[in-house]
């Protein structure tokens, strides 16, 4: 892929990603005021970006995390804080990606959100995170991965933070048809180095883009170090912010690209010979699943728990109550 651009073609989706400054809110007030921030911050992209089909804000760019008050920030989506980002995409012919934390949820803690609005102000999907970060975050875990068609035809699968730490939520993405795997993270040091390469490492294991946008800054905990990075299919960095609050950086992406390296790629292609396993010797490979982990877990998921705690401790049931009086 070209890099340096700031155009788009029929064939290539200009995405941008941004190091957010993390806001630090106390009250609803000052949250409707961050989101005719974002709402700029989307109308002055476009203009810098001609090409720009697709903007991507980091995770809690929206409401923060407040380490007390996290709770009293929640709203419903679609609510008074999407409504305003879906006038800046409407506004401004682009689609976006927004952060929720968190959504009210009738059935206990609130959600961590993932939205994605059109270039007509549609919410089109409404990802909830599926892995939420342990032991800090307070959020309810979501129980479905999520594709949807995205701007020229090009797919968007979405993750949140921590979900791509685990190769299954980007691959059960990916096998739903995700071309762009999009993660919006507040992440924060010391792991800077390993969030940074696992976006390449998901990328070619997956043969699929990787977009990742983080928070910068510091809040009254955490100091996040940025970086929002665009990452070629093949592995390889298109481009990468620095560590500065409200950096912002952009790629194409071409479609007919990375369809032809799915459909004709061999020894690169993981993506086929996981279900096609020795197709150099065998016709057509072996379809069958060898790992015993994932069948245990399908067909017993507290087998499944019991061999994963073996090899790792026990329910911490003391640790887990505090936890719960927390957020409860």
């Amino acid at each position: 892929m070209p890099v340096g651009s700031i155009s788009s073609s029929q064939d290539t989706v200009g995405i941008a990603v941004v190091n957010y400054k993390v806001p630090v809110l106390e009250s609803k007030e000052e949250v409707i005021e961050n989101c005719r921030c974002i709402a700029d911050f989307v109308e002055g992209t476009k203009m810098g970006y001609p090409g720009l089909d697709l903007i991507v804000f980091p995770e809690y760019s929206t409401q923060g995390f407040h380490p007390t008050k996290w709770n009293e920030l929640c709203t419903t989506v679609p609510g008074p804080e999407t409504d305003i980002f879906a006038e800046a995409c409407r506004k401004n012919k682009v689609w976006g990606v927004f952060s929720i934390t968190g959504e009210m949820n009738p059935e206990g803690n609130p959600y961590n959100c993932f939205v994605l609005i059109d270039d007509t102000g549609k919410i089109r999907m409404n990802y909830h995170k599926i892995n939420p970060w342990v032991p800090k975050e307070p959020w309810y875990p979501g129980s479905e991965t999520m594709v949807v068609e995205g701007p020229k035809g090009l797919k968007i699968g979405a993750n949140i933070c921590y979900d791509s730490n685990m190769p299954e939520i980007v691959r059960d993405t990916v096998m739903k048809g995700a071309e762009l795997v999009v993660r919006i993270q507040g992440y924060m040091y010391p792991s800077k180095e390993q969030q940074i390469k696992v976006a390449s490492i998901r990328a070619w294991e997956n043969l699929a883009y990787f977009a990742v946008a983080n928070m910068a800054g510091r809040d009254k905990v955490y100091s996040y170090f940025g970086h929002s990075n665009i990452v070629n299919f093949d592995g390889v960095t298109l481009a990468e912010c620095g560590s500065s609050p409200d950096e912002v950086t952009y790629a194409e992406l071409s479609i007919s690209a990375i369809r032809n390296a799915r459909k004709n790629w061999t020894a690169e292609n993981h993506l086929f010979n996981l279900t096609h396993r020795g197709y150099a010797v065998v016709e057509n490979g072996v379809a069958g699943c060898p790992y015993s982990f994932y069948q245990t877990w399908v067909e017993n998921p507290e087998k499944a728990r019991e061999i994963c705690e073996t090899l790792t401790r026990p329910t911490p049931e003391q640790e887990e109550g505090r936890a719960k009086e927390t957020v409860g």
